[in-house]
């Protein structure tokens, strides 16, 4: 597919415009260009609406009665999700979910990767799911949801993804969505939670906090940006090594973060 959007930005884009679409994020472009994202965007979702139809009709055959019940288990996490934003002041955006085979999620040269979902870039505000997965549909989109909700880039990827996870199992147990005992079998994001968790464990230990009032104030930083509530809490300098070690590559480690937190 993404041969296939190359191929044909190379004869509808300027040479200028076509290294600008390889080399830079669409949130680069979507700022700096927005007339050239909007001229991206518009193709990849007129294509990608193609290959969608053509997927779930002649590839895969999608059962109506299925499709419909993960579009209200979507619903069901977005409205959750919208009242418990909303109840603590965070900005909400909604996010569309497309339902796919899990075939599509498939390498067939490398099968032991892989994913319940996916961002196709300049494809707005839309996540595409498996309907059918080993990872609950309702841990997938919350997951997901909180990586849309994120605002800035104050953390590396482990702290996104072990947070987004962290704060994911948090929320689906809190809403009865899934138990804590189905939880259990999923090894998702181990290492990312696990420095996740020392850090859950600083914010208890240093205000008293139960666990849940720790995720929901790591959560607060990781979506809102805001980290004046944890430079209370840790020291500026604590709390700034911390967010290094998160962006430096292979940094986040066990010892690392409890040398890096004082512990």
């Amino acid at each position: 597919m993404w041969r296939s959007f190359d191929h044909t930005f190379q004869r509808v884009l300027t040479l200028n415009e076509l290294e600008q679409y390889r080399k830079r994020s669409p949130e680069q472009i979507k700022k700096e260009d927005p007339e050239l994202y909007t001229r991206i965007s518009q193709d990849v979702k007129a294509w990608t609406d193609l290959w969608i139809h053509h997927v779930r009709t002649a590839v895969v055959p999608l059962p109506e009665k299925r499709l419909a019940a993960a579009h209200r288990t979507a619903e069901r996490v977005d409205g959750i999700l919208r009242d418990h934003f909303r109840a603590r002041g965070w900005p909400y955006r909604p996010l569309d979910v497309v339902f796919l085979p899990p075939q599509v999620f498939l390498d067939e040269t490398h099968r032991e990767n892989l994913t319940a979902g996916m961002f196709i870039p300049f494809y707005p505000d839309s996540i595409f799911v498996s309907v059918d997965w080993p990872v609950p549909i309702e841990l997938v989109l919350v997951h997901e949801i909180l990586h849309y909700n994120k605002t800035g880039d104050v953390f590396g990827r482990p702290v996104q993804e072990g947070l987004a996870e962290t704060g994911a199992r948090f929320l689906v147990v809190k809403y009865d969505l899934l138990t804590t005992r189905s939880l259990r079998r999923l090894d998702t994001y181990s290492t990312e939670r696990k420095g996740i968790e020392l850090v859950l464990e600083a914010i208890m230990k240093r205000t008293g906090k139960s666990r849940d009032e720790a995720v929901d104030l790591f959560l607060g930083a990781f979506l809102t940006g805001n980290q004046d509530r944890m430079n209370e809490i840790f020291g500026d300098q604590t709390w700034e090594r911390v967010i290094k070690l998160s962006n430096t590559r292979g940094d986040w480690q066990t010892h690392r973060i409890k040398a890096a937190l004082g512990e």
